[in-house]
């Protein structure tokens, strides 16, 4: 149980009464470590992705990234904490109530021009008796390498000494539900000193911001539009300048419009999209470094497919099967998943983003297991579907071999060069034709009945990483990942129905042939109906209901 929270004054003065010896006897205290990982990656591969990262940013931009905040489950009690991808990319740090200032032209920190400063927590003895060890402003310079660290309460006074010197500040989008306490008290100040539109809301509307600012043709406004109309609205914005610029954009008849409400409204605004533009692009080529990482993530995320498939039999839950995989991926060194494990048995495995994993698995279900492990904050995504009897029937084997050509397809043509869609558009002809083969589509615009999401995203420090999805570029990673899901309707036949199939594995893109860093799992049809003969680590415990 964990125990109740005193009052921080009671636990401070206890602390520092039990702290409190003879000055003649006290003794050297030894410095513990605030992580224990030794793999982490090196201070020098963060300080090169922030050199990267100012030298592509215009000449008079200042740049300011936030930690994620942290948050509240209930009472004294916090959800696990993850820290914002781009800080962490940057920097190395792994707690809350951070920021990284990067200024190319430097500003000055008591007496001394720095182009870098870490506005770290200090530390605070209550809550590393309680929570555990930060590093403080000092150990941070000293362990993460950056220029300067200081505490975090000098962000208004930083920020006030790059706006006198002219500097527009570039800010990544700020998360929604940042609570009292830590920076958050602090960011009203962000706002007036910020040369950029502050943009809050969820990832879609960050995106679609993004998308909208940076059209610079005819052609990607047409396109921008499509995508926006239905889909964002004005008010989704809480910045005023953003708000108008989106309803000046849907309201545009043309380009040229676009353009000229631009030139007379937002003169002088630094980019809302470069700096995460820029990001993203850094981001979407891994280094050796990184790709050690995730190495490992998808090494521990293919034992845990092969132990799921080993063990899985009917009268299991679909939350037995997903408590084997984590447990596996915890044993190969896992700190967490990377994203909400999605194990659907029968008519669950229809349901693309299904996560309640609460259903018994039946005799002749086919179980879809899309889990991912992550190792040092990158994450791998991987997808298998096996017959939870151990033998597909032949209309689940015709579906599932399907899939399976679609994805080699759409894997054989992740190739530097090829656009983003690519690999997509290989997938999706080879399940339109045979869709039509097997009588359930008479036409290729009706593949969406079946197949109705993208192939392929990014993989890196999130499961749907950043990227400017252009050409692909030897270093990347990305999944590659069709299915088709096939609910009941009387426009087909019993025999197809709640037959649900996606195969994934996460693909590096090199100077040839790509590589298939999660082909440990098995794919064909014989393959896992071979390794489900085996007892699995799960077997050896489960009782049946």
């Amino acid at each position: 149980m964990r125990p109740a929270l005193l009052l921080p004054a009671l636990a401070a003065t206890l602390l520092a009464a039990a702290l409190t010896l003879p000055a003649a006897a006290q003794p050297t205290i030894p410095e513990p470590p605030v992580r224990y990982d030794t793999d982490l990656l090196p201070a020098s591969f963060h300080a090169d992705r922030r050199a990267r990262l100012a030298a592509e940013l215009p000449s008079d931009a200042a740049v300011l990234v936030f930690s994620n905040p942290a948050r509240t489950r209930e009472n004294d009690v916090g959800y696990s904490y993850r820290q914002n991808s781009s800080l962490y990319y940057l920097t190395g740090t792994h707690e809350p109530e951070s920021a990284l200032l990067l200024v190319p032209g430097g500003v000055d920190v008591d007496g001394q021009r720095v182009t870098e400063v870490l506005l770290a927590p200090d530390r605070n003895a209550f809550t590393e008796t309680w929570v555990g060890r930060r590093f403080g402003p000092e150990r941070a310079q000293r362990e993460l390498g950056v220029e300067r660290a200081v505490s975090n309460s000098r962000l208004g006074e930083l920020l006030r000494r790059v706006r006198a010197d002219g500097r527009r500040i570039h800010i990544e989008p700020l998360p929604q539900g940042v609570e009292p306490g830590g920076l958050a008290a602090q960011l009203d100040t962000l706002r007036r000193y910020a040369t950029v539109p502050v943009v809050t809301g969820n990832g879609y509307v960050r995106q679609a911001m993004g998308m909208i600012l940076s059209v610079n043709d005819a052609e990607g406004f047409a396109r921008a539009q499509r995508i926006a109309s239905g889909r964002v609205r004005a008010s989704d914005f809480t910045d005023p300048l953003l708000r108008d610029a989106a309803a000046a954009f849907l309201a545009a008849p043309d380009f040229g419009a676009w353009q000229r409400w631009k030139a007379e409204h937002m003169a002088g605004v630094a980019d809302v999209a470069a700096l995460p533009r820029t990001l993203a692009q850094l981001r979407a080529v891994k280094t050796p470094e990184e790709m050690r990482l995730m190495r490992r993530a998808v090494n521990a995320s293919v034992a845990g497919h092969v132990e799921m498939m080993r063990s899985t039999e009917s009268g299991m839950t679909e939350n037995d099967v997903q408590a084997i995989g984590e447990y596996v991926f915890r044993r190969h060194g896992s700190e967490a998943v990377g994203y909400g494990s999605i194990v659907g048995a029968g008519e669950n495995s229809t349901i693309l983003h299904y996560v309640d994993n609460r259903r018994t698995i039946q005799d002749g279900d086919l179980v879809l297991v899309d889990m991912g492990a992550e190792y040092h904050g990158y994450t791998a995504d991987v997808t298998r579907t096996f017959p939870a009897n151990g033998r597909f029937t032949p209309e689940q084997k015709a579906i599932y071999d399907l899939v399976l050509a679609a994805q080699q397809a759409g894997i054989e043509a992740c190739r530097p060069g090829q656009p983003f869609t690519a690999p997509g558009q290989a997938a999706t002809r080879v399940i339109a034709q045979g869709l039509r083969q097997l009588g359930l589509i008479r036409t290729d615009e009706d593949v969406r009945n079946f197949f109705m999401h993208g192939t392929s995203h990014y993989l890196g420090l999130f499961v749907h990483d950043v990227g400017d999805y252009g050409a692909l570029a030897p270093g990347m990673v990305l999944t590659v990942e069709p299915g088709i899901y096939i609910k009941p309707s009387p426009n087909v036949d019993p025999k197809w129905w709640n037959i649900g199939v996606r195969i994934e594995d996460d693909i590096l893109v090199t100077d040839g042939a790509p590589e298939n860093l999660s082909v440990g799992a098995p794919r064909t049809t014989d393959a896992i109906e071979a390794l489900m003969q085996q007892r699995g680590v799960g077997n050896a415990t489960f009782e049946r209901r």
